[in-house]
């Protein structure tokens, strides 16, 4: 977990006993803890993405602010060493990684290592052991080993070695070239074990600087593991056990810096770097393992160490730190290794000051209240506690003691809250109530009056009305009103007989506004008109069943400049609004942190504190800039909070008060551009896709995994992210790094992401598009295939079915023609050649004629049949309208015959109908046999026949005026079972209605 650690800063005082109070520095640590593979970390380096890679002696590490990457595998895919010593950035954005057994080069598009081992040619360094990689100002890659210097030549993707001597006489020292730096001229300077050398890179020769040797004995400076060029050009050298060493333009050459007040015999300098507070810049540099800065004062040096906060000396020891390393990244940020984590140090704004209050007590006193002076309340402050009162003189920034009256000073020092009258101060105090005459130094003890009323002494908060009478909350024992011109007390609400009491109950605020005193107390808010008491009762709304009222009642209350009165529980923020509470924070819901303090300032700024920090807003709580200063106020417990001085807040505190100068908060930073850092789709992996785009096709089976960085070490700043073509709401990034989603609907989407700051304002809009691949049968060319193989089917299904309805209509016309030509022709002669015989035997054989009569009746029968049965073959009678012509031609040819009235009706929907040939010959089979029957049999006048579609189905109805018949004495003959077998075959309905002397009625009903 994440230790804040403030420190204090004294490189930047005066060396007299009264020093001048230093601006702290914030220390934010990190370690296995948060992600980490190891604590120690041996080198660091932001790359130009911004992302912070620490190496250690378990992997490599990436950090963007909120998570850490690691890189610890080893062997052919991983480091060819597990121990990291050197990082370095080229040209072209690879990162490289310096191990005791070669060198690596991560491409971070691809996250792919290439080794680089020991050898010659393509491929190889000169030396297994890295020591340290350099990018120079022309992006050339440079490796120091044991044998020298070595460029990296990418064409030829090989280091081409320089040998430098580092030999010196010491032979226990290792032989290496430490560190690599190109000052603001373009001088390239080694750090060595033996001196510092000067190095040509266009002739590729070197110039020594190093303390001579006499007699041969090892010279201590000459071991330099560091080198630093300061925002003056002045280049500074660390050594091993030899202090610090700067470089003489004048004399060139390298002296020792002489420190004024040695922390040791021997300063090991392992390294050096820059931070800047205000525009005073000065170095922090890590001797013999701990963090120091060196403060430059009247041509004298002093080492400054880092010191502990009073609220960290128990946990924090900084002999464990053993600090290795200092980096300064483009943020301005100092980060410093240890082996026992990685520190981020930020100097805290000039904006905070924190003021010790003195005291002869051992326990450092508690401040409650900052009470503003009555006749130069921009100036001058009271701070009371329970050890007495201070004096604070803001201009000053002074601190005095504040002599109380002698009779009743523990009922000053104990005081809950207070008000004033323009003359002196009326209070509340845990000892009782009273006024304190501060410029006459009187106290009027009017605890009496409270025991009197209540039975107990206690009271809580205190407000004053508009005609001087005094407003307070008697504990658990209803409201005392005093009148200090009749010197009279009425008691309020602590009726036990009433349902409005609040006796048993604590009020938690007083409040007077345009005529009326505001309680909050037992989750209401009463409004008590001053003048003649009468009150109603006010209820924060509540739109969730399941809040505990508790958190969204009003308990705390302001008056803001432009004269709103406002009200916050624990998790909202209300402002009154004829007699309701209107919620105005948060817009909807609760609130994600709880609120403790609120305060208004004359500049219309709202400062509130919460459970996570203290913010500034304004009335309208849509933009809370965070005062990470605040920290240390904010782990104490803040219980007040003074905005009376213009631009200034004084917080309240342990020993101290601490004053905010609102004009010199820092501007928040722009909201970093969010980089999509990996997206995972099933085996497949993309790197950095926001900054080097590719083609993205997932499969429907799998979840998309997208990793989300946005380089941020100042905190503050949040990741948003929606998905459009999913869920079109803006979404806020949870404690991952991480968005998945599992399995998409196939389709087209655009993720989009972005920063926003505490005060509202938004990064730059990142997108990514990507689609999600659908299973095969879904795909355009297996649909477009599929729709072509049904296509094809039902094509050759209908050239089929369209080829044998040809072959159909031929064999039924040929079927046709044969039985009109042939059968029909025979039947006719048979017919006619019976007539003939008959003739012929009509005298000789008179009894054959009846024989030949029947002969040619049948014949001419079966001739008409045969009529009926080649027009229902023949294929050009299909339609309905044909059907309909020859029911009518031969219902008028018979019923003239017979002088027989026929009305025929046919409905016009049935003409162009293609009936089949069962119910072209069914349906007129059906028709001409009713149509017999009734010729023969019903002796009528009128025959009226319809035919109607309807629907679906056709209904043909034969009925006559006839005599009709009994259904239930007639005997079933053939006609009416061909009838009924006639209907069957097409699937249709007959009905037969008749009655003696009512007529008959044939309907039939079937399906086309």
């Amino acid at each position: 977990m994440q230790k804040n650690l403030i420190i204090g800063c004294c490189f930047l005082f005066k060396v007299v006993a009264a020093q001048t109070q230093l601006p702290a520095f914030s220390f934010e640590k990190y370690s296995t803890a948060n992600g980490l593979t190891n604590n120690g970390s041996y080198a660091l380096l932001q790359d130009s993405r911004g992302f912070l890679w620490i190496s250690s002696s378990n992997g490599l590490n990436r950090f963007d602010g909120k998570t850490f990457k690691q890189y610890n595998s080893f062997g052919k895919n991983g480091l060819t060493d597990i121990s990291t010593t050197c990082l370095a950035e080229d040209g072209e954005g690879n990162i490289w990684i310096g191990t005791g057994n070669g060198l690596n080069k991560l491409d971070p598009f691809t996250e792919i290592i290439t080794h680089y081992y020991e050898g010659t040619g393509p491929g190889t360094i000169p030396y297994r052991w890295c020591n340290y990689l350099y990018r120079d100002k022309n992006k050339n890659l440079w490796l120091t080993t044991e044998k020298g210097v070595a460029l990296f030549n990418s064409k030829t993707n090989s280091f081409q070695n320089f040998p430098v001597s580092v030999y010196g006489a010491d032979a226990k020292i290792n032989k290496f070239i430490n560190r690599i730096l190109e000052d603001s001229k373009h001088r390239f300077w080694l750090a060595t074990s033996y001196g510092i050398k000067l190095f040509d890179r266009t002739n590729k020769t070197y110039q020594s600087f190093h303390f001579a040797e006499p007699g041969g004995q090892p010279v201590k400076e000459n071991v330099t593991l560091s080198l630093f060029e300061d925002d003056k050009g002045m280049i500074w050298a660390g050594t091993w056990s030899g202090g610090l060493l700067q470089y003489d333009a004048e004399h060139n050459n390298f002296k020792k810096t002489v420190i004024d007040n040695p922390v040791a015999a021997n300063l090991t300098v392992t390294d050096i770097a820059q931070v800047k507070t205000g525009n005073i810049f000065s170095l922090i540099v890590v001797i013999n393992d701990n963090l120091y800065f060196l403060e430059q004062k009247n041509n004298k040096n002093y080492l400054r160490p880092v010191q502990i906060h009073p609220l960290d000396q128990a946990t924090y020891a900084p002999t464990e730190n053993n600090f290795t390393n200092v980096y300064t990244d483009m943020h301005k940020n100092i980060w410093a290794g240890s082996t026992n984590g990685l520190y981020k140090i930020q100097p805290a704004g000039l904006a905070f000051q924190n003021i010790t209050v003195a005291s002869n007590s051992k326990t450092a006193p508690f401040i409650y209240h900052i009470i503003a002076d009555i006749t130069e309340p921009q100036n001058i402050f009271y701070l009371s506690s329970t050890a007495g009162w201070w004096k604070y003189n803001a201009l000053k920034k002074e601190i005095s003691v504040q002599q109380l009256p002698i009779y009743g000073n523990k009922l000053l020092q104990y005081i809950n809250a207070w008000c004033s009258d323009g003359k002196g101060y009326w209070f509340t105090s845990v000892e009782g109530f009273g006024y304190y005459d501060i410029y006459n130094n009187r106290l009027t003890d009017l605890s009496a009056l409270v025991k009197e009323k209540s039975g107990q002494q206690r009271t809580g908060y205190i407000a004053k009305d508009v005609t001087g009478k005094i407003w307070a909350t008697m504990w658990r024992s209803g409201l005392l009103v005093y009148n200090p011109v009749e010197k009279k007390a009425d008691v309020l609400f602590a009726d036990t007989t009433k349902a409005d009491n609040i006796f048993g109950k604590s009020g938690r605020d007083l409040q007077y506004y345009e005529g009326n005193i505001y309680c909050c107390v037992n989750y209401k808010l009463y409004k008590i008109n001053a003048a003649d008491y009468s009150y109603k009762i006010i209820r924060p709304p509540v739109y969730e069943e399941q809040i505990d009222e508790g958190k969204i009642s009003p308990d705390k209350m302001l008056v803001t400049k432009d004269n709103r009165l406002l009200f916050s529980s624990n998790l909202r923020i209300y402002e009154l609004k004829n007699d309701s509470l209107v919620t105005i924070f948060p817009p909807t819901g609760l609130s994600s942190f709880f609120i403790d303090k609120i305060k208004a300032d004359g500049a219309g700024n709202i400062w509130v504190s919460t459970s996570k920090g203290f913010f500034k807003t304004d009335v309208s709580f849509k933009k809370w800039i965070n005062i990470p200063d605040a920290a240390g106020w904010m782990e104490e417990g803040l219980a007040e909070i003074n905005t009376s001085r213009p631009g200034e807040i004084i917080f309240n505190g342990n020993g101290r008060i601490g004053v905010l100068t609102d004009s010199l908060l820092p501007k928040a930073n722009t909201p970093p551009t969010v980089i999509i850092s990996r997206v995972k789709y099933g085996e497949q992996q993309n790197y950095l896709v926001s900054l080097q785009p590719v083609t993205i096709r997932s499969s429907y089976k799998d979840a998309i995994e997208i990793e989300l960085s946005a380089i941020d070490f100042t905190g503050g700043n949040k990741i948003l992210y929606q998905l459009d073509g999913w869920d079109n709401n803006w979404k806020g990034l949870s404690a991952t790094a991480l968005v998945r989603y599992e399995q998409l609907p196939p389709g087209s989407y655009i993720f989009k992401t972005k920063t926003v700051n505490t005060e509202g304002a938004e990064s730059k809009e990142i997108s990514m598009h990507f689609s999600v691949l659908p299973p095969f049968y879904q795909t355009w060319w297996f649909i477009s295939l599929g729709i072509f193989i049904v296509t094809g089917i039902l094509f050759a299904g209908y050239r089929y079915r369209l080829q044998k309805a040809v072959e159909m209509e031929k064999l039924r016309t040929r079927i046709a023609t044969d039985l009109h030509d042939d059968i029909g022709a025979t039947l006719s002669s048979i017919a006619m050649y019976s007539d003939v015989i008959k003739e012929e035997i009509k005298t000789n054989l008179p009894h054959l004629e009846p024989v030949l009569n029947k002969m040619g009746e049948n014949s001419r029968e079966m001739v008409n049949s045969m009529s009926d049965i080649v027009w229902a073959i023949n294929p050009e009678n299909d339609e309905g309208e044909k059907l309909l012509q020859r029911m009518e031609s031969y219902a008028r040819n018979i019923c003239a015959i017979k002088n027989i009235q026929l009305h025929f009706k046919a409905d016009e929907n049935i003409k162009p109908l293609c009936l089949s040939i069962e119910h072209r010959k069914n349906i007129y089979l059906i028709f001409k046999e009713a149509l017999n029957n009734a010729l023969k049999y019903s002796i009528a006048k009128n025959i009226i026949v319809s035919a109607a579609k309807k629907g679906n189905e056709i209904v043909l109805i034969i009925q006559d005026d006839g005599k009709g018949f009994n259904t239930e004495t007639i005997k079933r003959g053939n006609g009416l079972k061909n009838l009924l077998a006639r209907a069957k075959e097409i699937n249709g309905q007959l009905k037969i209605i008749a009655a003696e002397n009512k007529g008959t009625t044939i309907e039939l009903t079937c399906a086309v």
